[in-house]
C-alpha cells in the first residue's frame, strides 16, 4: 500500500510540475528512481501515463482522465492517516487549507506564523489554486476548508467575510496613457490591458464589474502568474489590473500604481467551508488566527 501510495504521489507531483526533475526534487528523490515508480504504476495501470519528449512532460488522454480521481484518492488516504495519528491529542493536528495564490502568499503564511507561535503541533497544508478549482476542493471535501473571493453565491458553502481587497492598475513609469493617480473604470477600456487567466479570481471580479457598467475589457495579453503579469507592464506592454494583496507580495518597485474609482474595484476576501459541516479543532484555530491577522490589515 505504502509503494502504491507513493507512485501516486511521483504521478500528481510531474503532472503538477510537468517536469521530472523538478518533481524528484520536491518529493526528495531521485530521477531514476522516481522514473522507476512512474514505470511500475504505469505497468500496474496498464496504460501510459505521459508523453515524455526532450523538452516537457505531458499527461496522455489516459492520464488527464485518471488525474483528479487519483488526486481524490491521494487526499482521502493521505486524512485518513493523519485523522488515526491525531485522533488522541486535539492540539495536534493537520489543516488542510484551498487558497488563492495571492493569499497563500500573503495573509495565509502569516496566520500560520502566528498559530505555530502558540500551537507548534498543528501542520498546515496549503492548496494554493485558482477559484474555480478552490471552491471544487471545498465541495468535495479535498480541503478542511478556502480562504478566498466568490463571484456568485453557492448554496453548498458557507462564506465569511474577512476583508476587502481593492484592485488598481499598474503600469511602467513612462508608459503614455495618465499622468493622474486615480482613473474611472470606464477609462481601463482604452489601453491594452494585462491580465490574469479567466480562471482566476480577480479575472472573475474584472469581468462582473465590467459587465455590471456595460463596459468591455478585453485583454491584449494573458497569464498566469500575477509576477509575469507585473513583468509585462513593467516593460510598457500595456496596463495591468491587480490587487492589492497581490502588489504588497510582489515586486511593484518599477512600476506606477494607479488606484481605480467610479465605481472602486474590489473583492471580498473571506473563509468558505461546505455547509453543513464543522470544522476540526486544529481548523477552527487556523480560521480563528486568519480572522486576527486579517482585522489588523
Amino acid at each position: 500500500m505504502l509503494g502504491d501510495l507513493k507512485q501516486l504521489r511521483a504521478f500528481l507531483a510531474i503532472a503538477r510540475l510537468g517536469n521530472f526533475t523538478r518533481a524528484a526534487y520536491e518529493l526528495n528523490i531521485s530521477q531514476s528512481a522516481l522514473t522507476i515508480q512512474i514505470q511500475q504504476l504505469e505497468a500496474h495501470l496498464r496504460t501510459p501515463l505521459f508523453d515524455r519528449n526532450r523538452r516537457s512532460v505531458n499527461l496522455t488522454p489516459q492520464g488527464l482522465e485518471l488525474f483528479p480521481r487519483i488526486e481524490r484518492v491521494v487526499a482521502e488516504i493521505e486524512d485518513l492517516v493523519t485523522h488515526a495519528r491525531e485522533a488522541s491529542d486535539p492540539d495536534r493536528g493537520t489543516v488542510t487549507v484551498a487558497a488563492l495564490p495571492s493569499l497563500a502568499a500573503g495573509l495565509l503564511p502569516r496566520a500560520i506564523h502566528r498559530l505555530n507561535r502558540d500551537y507548534p503541533r498543528i501542520t498546515v497544508r496549503i492548496r494554493d489554486t485558482v477559484a474555480s478549482r478552490l471552491t471544487y476542493m471545498i465541495r468535495n471535501g479535498e480541503v478542511d476548508f478556502g480562504v478566498g473571493s466568490p463571484v456568485k453565491r453557492d448554496q453548498e458553502l458557507v462564506w465569511e467575510k474577512l476583508m476587502t481587497d481593492r484592485f488598481c492598475a499598474f503600469v511602467a513609469p513612462d508608459y503614455p496613457w495618465t499622468t493622474r493617480d486615480t482613473v474611472a473604470l470606464r477609462d481601463l477600456a482604452g489601453p491594452p490591458l494585462i491580465l490574469p487567466v479567466r480562471e482566476s479570481s480577480i479575472r472573475m471580479h474584472i469581468e462582473a464589474a465590467a459587465d455590471k457598467n456595460k463596459i468591455s475589457l478585453p485583454a491584449a495579453y494573458e497569464a498566469v502568474y500575477n509576477s509575469t503579469i507585473m513583468a509585462m507592464a513593467a516593460q510598457g506592454l500595456g496596463v495591468a489590473i491587480l490587487s492589492e494583496l497581490v502588489a504588497r507580495g510582489g515586486d511593484t518597485s518599477r512600476l506606477r500604481r494607479i488606484s481605480i474609482d467610479d465605481p472602486p474595484l474590489y473583492r471580498y476576501i473571506g473563509i468558505l467551508r461546505r455547509a453543513g459541516r464543522s470544522l476540526s479543532r486544529p481548523a477552527e484555530r487556523l480560521a480563528a488566527v486568519l480572522r486576527e491577522v486579517a482585522s489588523e490589515d
